[in-house]
C-alpha cells in the first residue's frame, strides 16, 4: 500500500522557520530588557569647567592710525621758478636748512633798487633833520623827509625779506614725508613743496563711543592704554595721555582722545600705520569668573552635583565683560557644565567627556583677547 507525504516540510523550509523563530525570541528578550531598564541609566555627555581665578577686565578696542603731532607742509612765500629742490622722501632735515630755492634774480634786483632808494632817503632825512633842529627848515619839510625815509626803509626791508624767502627753509627738525614740487617748475606763494613730519613725537587719535565717557572723565590720565601694531608683528606700546575732548560730537556720538607713543620711531612706527588701541576701562583683581557659554536659557547656570548628576541655579551677572562674568567666591570649587547643558534635565546622570582642568585651560587662554570693539 502506498501513502502520500504531500504535507511533509522540506529541509529548506525547516531552516527558514527555525531562523524566524530564533529572531522572534531575540526581539522579545530585547523588549523585555528595555522595559526593565530605568531611564536614569542614560548618561548625558557634557563638558565641564571650574571657575577661573585671576583678573577680570573690561576693555575697549579701537582701530586707529599713527600720526605725528607736528606735520607741516612747506610752501614758498614768493613766486618764481623752482631752480633747486634738494630733498627727497625719507631725508632727515635740520631746522633752518635750505630745502629748495626759488629763482632769486628778480628779488635781488628789487632788493638793490630798494637799497638805493633807502640810502638816498636816509641821507636826505638826516640832512634835513639837522637843519630842522636849528630851525633852518619848516616842520612840514622835515615831516615830508621823514615820511619819505620811512617808506623807503619799509620797501627795502620788504625787498630784503622777499630775497630771503626765495630760499625755502625747514621750519623744524623733521623727516621729509612727501615731495610735491619738481625742479624747473613755476611755483606760486602757497603751493606745496614738501611735507615734513616730526618722527620723534608720534601719537594716535581715537574716537570713543559716548557710552564710555564716564570711564574716561574719571580715569583717562591713569587708565592703562596699549597700542598693537600688526605691521611690526603686533608689537605693543604703552601710551601716555595727551588730551580728552570736553564735548561729544553730535554727528557720530563720540569724543576724541589723544595719546602720545613714547619712543615710537625707535621701534619702527611711522605716521599712517594701522594700529589697534586697547583701553582698560575697569579691572577687578583676584576674582573667580566663568565664560558666558555656561549659561543655558535665561539665567540658568547648570552644575554637577556630588553624585554626578545635573542641577541648575539662577544667577544674574553683575560684573562682566564681553565673554566672562564674575561669580561669588563661595562657588569656586563647583564644577559647571560648559557644553551639553541644553539637552539635560535636573537630576540626570552625566558622562563628563572632558576634564575640568582642560576646559579651564582652554577658556583661560582666550582671556587676554576679550575686548569690546569700535571702529
Amino acid at each position: 500500500m502506498n501513502f502520500s507525504i504531500k504535507g511533509k516540510l522540506s529541509p529548506v523550509k525547516l531552516g527558514v522557520f527555525a531562523a524566524l523563530t530564533l529572531l522572534a525570541v531575540v526581539i522579545a528578550v530585547s523588549i523585555i530588557k528595555k522595559d526593565d531598564t530605568s531611564g536614569d541609566d542614560f548618561l548625558a555627555p557634557v563638558i565641564t569647567i571650574k571657575p577661573i581665578y585671576g583678573n577680570l577686565e573690561k576693555t575697549l578696542k579701537i582701530t586707529s592710525q599713527v600720526e605725528t603731532s607736528r606735520l607741516i607742509t612747506v610752501v614758498p612765500r614768493v613766486a618764481g621758478a623752482l631752480v633747486s629742490l634738494d630733498v627727497k622722501a625719507g631725508d632727515i632735515v635740520k631746522k633752518d636748512s635750505i630745502l629748495a630755492q626759488v629763482d632769486s634774480a628778480p628779488y635781488e634786483l628789487t632788493h638793490l633798487q630798494a637799497l638805493s632808494s633807502y640810502q638816498t632817503a636816509r641821507s636826505t632825512y638826516e640832512r634835513i633833520r639837522q637843519v630842522y633842529q636849528t630851525q633852518g627848515v619848516s616842520r612840514q619839510v622835515y615831516e615830508e623827509a621823514r615820511m619819505t625815509f620811512e617808506v623807503a626803509r619799509a620797501q627795502f626791508e620788504l625787498a630784503q625779506l622777499n630775497l630771503d624767502y626765495s630760499k625755502i627753509r625747514a621750519p623744524m627738525d623733521a623727516a621729509v614725508l612727501m615731495r610735491h614740487g619738481t625742479e624747473g617748475s613755476l611755483v606760486s606763494a602757497g603751493m606745496p613743496i614738501v611735507t615734513l613730519g616730526d618722527l620723534n613725537n608720534l601719537m594716535i587719535k581715537a574716537a570713543i563711543p559716548e557710552i564710555h565717557y564716564r570711564f574716561f572723565t574719571a580715569n583717562w590720565k591713569t587708565m592703562p592704554v596699549r597700542l598693537f601694531a600688526p605691521a611690526l608683528g603686533n608689537d605693543s606700546f604703552d601710551l601716555k595721555p595727551l588730551s580728552l575732548a570736553p564735548y561729544v560730537s553730535p554727528e557720530n556720538r563720540s569724543f576724541l582722545v589723544e595719546y602720545e607713543i613714547p619712543l615710537a620711531a625707535d621701534h619702527g612706527l611711522r605716521p599712517g600705520m594701522f594700529v589697534n588701541v586697547v583701553f582698560t576701562l575697569e579691572k577687578k583683581e583676584d576674582v573667580y569668573y566663568l565664560p558666558f557659554k555656561v549659561f543655558a536659557s535665561g539665567n540658568r547656570l547648570w552644575y554637577v552635583t556630588d553624585d554626578k548628576k545635573a542641577q541648575y541655579m539662577e544667577m544674574t551677572a553683575e560684573y562682566f565683560n564681553n565673554d566672562y562674568f564674575q561669580i561669588p567666591s563661595e562657588l569656586c570649587d563647583m564644577e559647571f557644565i560648559l557644553e551639553g547643558q541644553h539637552f539635560i534635565v535636573p537630576g540626570q546622570r552625566l558622562n563628563i567627556l572632558e576634564s575640568p582642568k582642560n576646559a579651564k585651560t582652554e577658556a583661560a587662554s582666550d582671556e587676554n583677547s576679550d575686548t569690546d570693539q569700535a571702529e
